[in-house]
């Protein structure tokens, strides 16, 4: 039981689902057991606007930028950002940081570092990035939400992926009657992908005894598909699907498997040093999912997989492997006491 009923934390998480859900998922569970004052520091760019649009916990934005800019721009963007930030830290007095990456995570640890705040990181990937190994020297708990990843980072604890409730919940039975065949979801992680919407106009065409669920900016016209521009609510789409199409962004791999639906996976070769890739290859490797280049699409091996998933021995067989990579508990409550423990 924690010694204190209050506490105050700062939450550096921004621009992507990835990056932000854990951190909420973790905040809600502090907010179980103390009092908890959080402030979430974003960039205001990306999925932020929808995500934390009607946010229960306080929420400022701190503009950050990556490496990629021009040197001055990037100077100047980061040297500012560090200033408000330091000015924030002294106003909030946090009791710790807890940090899922990116632009701001990196910057926000560093200053809370430097002022002798108490850090705690996640690391969602498979392989860290370079900031991540870096901040990881100074945290207080390294978190990995793969058991893999702890080799690379100082103070590593295997405490899996903090997700949002609901991914394990039974199927509701009304959603079976009213979508009796096989269900299909797929999308393309918080910023959308014109990739996933190809893939789900050219198979909607194909497999037309399927219904598709496609959520993205774009819409697919086609009798078998249903869209959405955002879902709130991914956990009950997902639970309810029996197969996934998507990217292979951190969060979703770690839905992938609280849910235990098989998944076709296109990572994005663009994402930061290789995550993507790296994520969906270690999930193949384990038998819960099946990769496609999204250079080289084949439409046929898509079919197949997913002709394959309609046998139930052998969807078990890989649901059952997804069901292997599960924590014994719940990252989020474990995540949660631990800092509690550590800042008591």
């Amino acid at each position: 039981m924690p010694t204190r009923t209050e506490i105050k934390g700062i939450f550096a998480a921004g621009v992507t689902g990835g990056h932000i859900y854990p951190a909420v998922a973790v905040a809600d569970e502090l907010s179980k057991i103390v009092n908890l004052k959080a402030l979430f520091i974003g960039t205001g760019r990306g999925a932020e606007s929808r995500i934390f649009k009607n946010f229960k916990y306080e929420y400022i934005q701190i503009p950050a930028i990556g490496s990629d800019a021009s040197r001055i721009k990037y100077i100047y963007k980061n040297t500012m950002a560090i200033l408000k930030i330091s000015r924030l830290i002294n106003k909030f007095s946090p009791d710790f940081l807890f940090t899922t990456g990116g632009y701001i995570g990196g910057i926000t640890g560093y200053v809370a570092h430097k002022k002798g705040i108490p850090i705690f990181l996640h690391e969602s990937n498979v392989q860290p990035g370079i900031s991540t190994k870096k901040l990881s020297a100074y945290s207080v708990i390294s978190f990995c939400a793969f058991e893999e990843t702890t080799k690379f980072l100082q103070n590593a604890f295997f405490s899996g992926m903090p997700v949002r409730q609901g991914f394990e919940s039974e199927r509701d039975p009304e959603f079976s009657r009213k979508y009796p065949s096989m269900k299909v979801l797929a999308f393309g992680g918080s910023e959308g992908s014109n990739v996933i919407d190809t893939i789900v106009d050219n198979l909607s065409k194909k497999m037309k005894e399927i219904t598709f669920f496609h959520i993205g900016p774009s819409k697919i016209e086609n009798e078998n598909v249903i869209n959405f521009d955002y879902y709130e609510d991914i956990p009950y789409l997902m639970r309810n699907c029996d197969v996934i199409i998507s990217r292979a962004g951190a969060s979703t791999m770690a839905e992938i498997i609280q849910s235990a639906r098989p998944a076709i996976l296109v990572p994005w070769k663009g994402s930061l040093n290789g995550h993507q890739e790296l994520n969906a290859r270690y999930l193949e490797k384990m038998g819960g999912v099946f990769v496609i280049d999204e250079e080289n699409i084949d439409y046929d091996q898509i079919i197949s997989v997913i002709q394959k998933l309609s046998q139930k021995d052998f969807y078990k067989i890989v649901s059952d492997n997804l069901k292997k990579l599960r924590p014994v508990s719940n990252p989020s409550v474990t995540i949660a006491r631990m800092i509690i423990e550590k800042v008591s």
